[in-house]
């Protein structure tokens, strides 16, 4: 295997942190794009570097993409459309300055087939379509959904003080959902297998469970009852719009309406193709429970 140089865009997020964490596991050395000093820090603790660019600004893109034989692309949340498309077109230009011979899009989620006038959606359709007509040599990796949304801090409090897990499914649901982790594994081992550029593959945990399946996880952990609370798309929306502002909360309530609904499907997904492509094995929710010092998130909510 050749060692890289890779930009990982977002790479002070959660999830972009896991990528470059992964890919510097894998022997390559990262470049974390950052749009703040704030996060020098952080980024430097895991072994990466620092670049200090903004996405309406093509030059910083162009400084942070050189010397990069492979690009990581977490697109910021947005609900803008416009904006997000111009943040793309010029990722797009930067990339192709460069002389990157992978291009990995992490969708952060599903992407749907068509649009669905949900805009947090409708920008993962549009990028990818952006992309696949760039020229560059893309692969896309499709999450379900996160298990670290669990910690949160509208959804770790409730779940060790007051034994509940409260979430925005039915509790009937099956997701398979996957580990930031385990995402950041994907990713790295698809930088390394660039003659999948033009491929697309969901990616999940090792198992489909439901929500019901999960209280009964953190239960058997942490030695006590714990409850699913199928948290209503209205009351969902007025907690995200309290705590983050508005129109965060309206549109991650759609987001969750489309995947109750019409992509429930994507978030139960087959491993299969993706394992034998790339000889990743996710961690389980079970192993993921285990591994988070739940006791850090008794007093959040006072802090």
């Amino acid at each position: 295997m050749i060692n890289k140089q890779v930009l990982v865009y977002g790479g002070s997020g959660a999830q972009g942190s896991a990528i470059a964490q992964a890919l510097i596991k894998n022997g390559h050395s990262v470049k974390a794009q950052t749009r703040s000093e704030i996060n020098a820090d952080k980024i430097k603790s895991i072994g990466a570097v620092p670049v200090y660019a903004d996405f309406e600004n093509l030059s910083s893109l162009e400084e942070a993409c050189r010397e990069c034989s492979a690009i990581v692309l977490t697109m910021p949340l947005a609900f803008d459309i416009n904006l997000a498309m111009i943040w793309v077109d010029n990722v797009i230009k930067a990339a192709q300055s460069s002389s990157i011979n992978c291009f990995v899009f992490n969708a952060s989620g599903p992407i749907p087939k068509s649009l669905t006038g949900i805009s947090a959606l409708d920008i993962k359709l549009l990028v990818a379509n952006k992309l696949k007509d760039s020229g560059l040599p893309v692969i896309t990796i499709q999450p379900t959904l996160y298990m670290g949304n669990m910690t949160a801090p509208w959804s770790a409090p409730a779940i060790v003080q007051k034994s509940t897990l409260a979430y925005p499914l039915p509790e009937q649901q099956k997701v398979s959902w996957i580990s930031w982790e385990s995402m950041g594994e994907y990713i790295a081992a698809a930088v390394e297998h660039p003659e999948l550029a033009g491929q697309s593959f969901s990616i999940g945990g090792s198992e489909a469970i439901s929500g019901i399946d999960m209280a009964d996880v953190f239960s058997n952990h942490m030695s006590k009852p714990v409850t699913y609370f199928a948290v209503s798309l209205s009351d969902f929306e007025a907690g995200l719009n309290q705590a983050l502002g508005e129109p965060v909360g309206t549109e991650i309530s759609k987001l969750y309406g489309w995947f109750a609904g019409e992509g429930a499907s994507r978030l139960n997904i087959d491993n299969d193709e993706i394992i034998k492509a790339l000889g990743i094995k996710p961690n389980n929710f079970k192993q993921w429970v285990k591994s988070i010092d739940w006791h850090s998130f008794v007093d959040i909510t006072a802090a």
